[in-house]
């Protein structure tokens, strides 16, 4: 805690980004517990992005799947741990964002929601309120490649808790930065100026006078 407190107040870092789990240790582990209470006590937002896919010399060895199918998947483990192990119940401030539009969470939200309900002594072992109570509680990119897609992401998580997502500079991020927002025909002029840059300005509590909006 001690190094998160420093970056914060003598760094002035406002992100910090950490994997989808640590030490193959879900987010919701009680180890974190401490992490999670500092960091909504500095106000401090933490971008999760997935990594260590699991079965890489297994079945999702062939066709870039670690990358296509594994990632996607890391992302809504992360998100579900966070929902379902009570983090955001017991830390309602603490900012959290997820890579690549929370990967495939959006697709199966209200399977997670529906498997909630039914079966609660298996899913409701450490938070007694359901997943989609907690929509709009946390961020994502917007980094998902298609606007059907960010219609669904925007469904889920609501249009003021996406921010701009560009996956510099790998060969999966967006090749035209913007591009899906801009052609998003269901966004106002104002949707879009807030996913372009407004939301993250808010997310990272950056004083909005201090910044150019970049054109677009």
């Amino acid at each position: 805690m001690t190094e998160l407190r420093r970056c914060v107040s003598e760094l002035g870092i406002k992100s910090i980004q950490i994997g989808s789990h640590i030490n193959n240790k879900s987010l919701d582990h009680p180890d974190f517990r401490p992490l999670w209470k500092v960091a909504e006590e500095l106000n401090v937002c933490f971008f999760v992005h997935p990594w260590d896919m699991h079965n890489w010399d297994g079945r999702l060895s062939k066709y870039w799947q670690p990358w296509l199918v594994g990632m996607p998947a890391e992302t809504s483990q992360a998100i579900c741990s966070i929902l379902m192990g009570g983090v955001l119940q017991e830390h309602p401030r603490l900012k959290l964002c997820f890579a690549h539009g929370g990967g495939s969470y959006p697709a199966i939200h209200a399977r997670v929601a529906h498997g909630f309900r039914v079966r609660p002594d298996l899913c409701a072992t450490d938070c007694k309120v359901n997943p989609s109570e907690f929509h709009g509680k946390f961020w994502t990119d917007s980094l998902v490649h298609d606007p059907e897609c960010l219609r669904l992401l925007a469904s889920v998580v609501g249009k003021n808790r996406i921010c701009l997502g560009t996956d510099y500079p790998f060969p999966l991020g967006e090749l035209e930065v913007g591009k899906v927002v801009e052609t998003y025909e269901d966004f106002s002029a104002q949707d879009k100026d807030n996913v372009l840059w407004k939301n993250a300005i808010e997310m990272l509590d950056i004083d909005e006078s201090t910044v150019k909006s970049a054109n677009f």
